[in-house]
């Protein structure tokens, strides 16, 4: 027994024979809902769930994976697989990123930390950038948190704030980065009507823009950096507005793939490159498509691309999105601690473990399974196999992305 009143040992469980291997599979995406023919696994043929569900109904059971019963604010918000993975692996319900956040803003404690007293101390003469997703879906991020730290930093002194937006369609509905972007026009205009220099910086759609994952793609993040810190960008407009509904106008252009854009004065200058003395934010609660932009902008010795300069800054995330390697290591809101996860235990009690996923999953069965903790608990009783995703291929030219190398591994 440990000294914190629990115990590392495990129960025989009453019908599971021990020595035998057991699996499980997760079906990122798969879910329950009405039967009609919106309903896209309702309407496919799908003859091995139907069989699993049909051969032992008795051990058929439906579980929330979204909401309060993961961790999330309130059973309106979507639930997601970080946090999904994060149930699953701890087997218990922790207040999640989006909630913690919720909670910093709303007592104002995320003021008063170390993270917001350290790049506080680049209001006076430099820029606060923020740079995040501009949305509402609450699975990366959120407008309304976004709205109340700009409120926040400028009544605390920061007098030149620039946004660097990533437009989403992902988590909601494409098109609605128009709407989005017309909200924080308002919410900025309001600034500069108190003084404050206020302004859409740069940016680009998320998953051409900066929020890779995984390593999956260092262009991806590149062309965020050029954009957002160098202030370098193939399409150059007056207003973010403007370059959301040119952009958007192109054939085949979505909010997802949007390409980067960068806002210029009457003079043709970026408004809001980041330089020597001014502070960063990530405003993403969630880790794993802005550990990739934490690493180029606090690692010294990076070496992914070439960031052809390196502004001197004070940098910190919304969260750190990486415990293992203190990434970043200034951050507004502790991350939720999460201890004692499933994978924890089976080594603690000599089970080997495997897990195995594709580079666009792979953090998913190990990192946020593991309680947001990379690397191995015990590596010789633990292998985890990354198979490499396609690059370059959506996933609907090749929906069965990575599944049969993974089953055949």
């Amino acid at each position: 027994m440990a000294s914190s009143g629990f115990s590392w040992t495990l129960p025989d469980h009453p019908k599971l024979p021990k020595g035998k291997p057991v699996a499980v599979v997760v079906l990122d995406g798969w879910g329950e809902a009405n039967a009609d023919q919106y309903n896209c696994i309702h309407v496919a043929q799908t003859p091995v769930m139907d069989s699993l569900k049909n051969g032992a109904p008795e051990r058929w059971r439906l579980v929330k994976a979204h909401g309060t019963a993961v961790g999330l604010p309130s059973d309106d918000d979507m639930g997601n697989s970080e946090v999904g993975h994060n149930a699953l692996g701890a087997g218990r319900i922790f207040a999640q990123g989006a909630k913690l956040v919720d909670q910093a803003l709303a007592s104002g404690k995320i003021y008063e930390g170390d993270g917001f007293n350290y790049i506080k101390e680049s209001f006076e003469n430099g820029t606060l950038h923020l740079i995040g997703l501009l949305s509402d879906g609450g699975v990366h991020s959120r407008l309304d948190q976004l709205q109340l730290l700009l409120k926040g930093a400028s009544e605390r002194g920061a007098k030149r704030i620039r946004v660097h937006i990533l437009t989403d369609g992902r988590d909601v509905l494409d098109g609605s980065s128009v709407g989005f972007v017309e909200t924080l026009e308002n919410d900025l205009s309001q600034l500069r009507e108190k003084g404050i220099d206020a302004q859409i910086a740069s940016g680009g759609g998320r998953m051409y823009v900066t929020m890779d994952r995984y390593e999956n793609d260092w262009d991806v993040v590149k062309r965020g950096w050029d954009a957002q810190v160098l202030g370098e960008a193939p399409h150059k407009f007056k207003s973010a507005l403007e370059a959301v509904k040119t952009l958007r106008a192109e054939p085949n252009a979505n909010d997802q793939y949007l390409p980067p854009f960068v806002i210029v004065d009457d003079s043709g200058k970026a408004v809001g490159p980041v330089l020597d003395g001014d502070a960063v934010v990530t405003i993403n609660f969630r880790a794993d498509r802005m550990v990739m932009l934490a690493k180029a902008l606090e690692y010294a010795d990076f070496d992914k691309f070439d960031r052809v300069r390196v502004p001197k800054i004070r940098y910190a995330g919304m969260l750190q999105y990486d415990g293992e390697l203190k990434l970043p290591s200034r951050y507004l809101v502790s991350p939720p601690e999460i201890e004692r996860t499933s994978g924890e235990y089976l080594v603690k009690n000599g089970i080997c473990t495997f897990a195995c996923s594709e580079t666009v999953k792979f953090g998913h069965v190990t990192f946020f399974w593991n309680g947001n903790r990379s690397g191995y608990f015990d590596e010789t009783k633990e292998e985890y196999v990354e198979i490499p995703s396609d690059s370059g291929i959506t996933f609907n030219v090749a929906p069965k992305m990575k599944a049969l190398v993974c089953t055949l591994e």
